[in-house]
């Protein structure tokens, strides 16, 4: 299992981390992917692909299921917040500006506002997300 984390180098979207989430022996396992102060979240960067207004204020916070069909592609676009995903069943290709990034059960990531599309093969995928609202940027792109 793997946690990516996205971002802009060089002025394109791309995963900027990847994080070794394995588990591990014990009983239980507890791995921080995140602290994020939500009362001063950055603006995301400015976005080539096609806005998409997810209707969340600044510093809300939203927990959502998301089943995306067969054969789905969603274009490449960007938003005003910060998405943490988890694959809970089937597959998903997250595509960014580098290239396609295959997540599978267990896999998540954080799109950080940046161009990003979505794309699934021949099963549905089952994801859940926790989405932050942020503050558009000064520019409004």
């Amino acid at each position: 299992m793997r946690f990516l984390i996205t971002g802009v180098k060089n002025g394109k979207s791309c995963v900027t981390e990847e994080i070794d989430c394995t588990q591990t022996d014990g009983d239980m396992t507890v791995k921080t992917l995140l602290d994020l102060p939500i009362a001063s979240l950055p603006p995301r960067p400015a976005g080539k692909g096609g806005f998409i207004d997810l209707e969340i204020s600044p510093g809300t916070v939203r927990w959502l299921r998301v089943r995306f069909s067969p054969h789905m592609n969603a274009p490449v676009h960007h938003t005003d917040s910060i998405d943490c995903m988890t694959v809970v069943a089937g597959s998903v290709d997250l595509i960014l500006d580098d290239g396609a990034h295959r997540l599978v059960p267990g896999d998540s990531a954080m799109v950080k506002g940046v161009d990003h599309g979505w794309r699934t093969g021949a099963e549905e995928c089952l994801i859940t997300t926790l989405i932050f609202g942020t503050p558009a940027p000064a520019n409004g792109t």
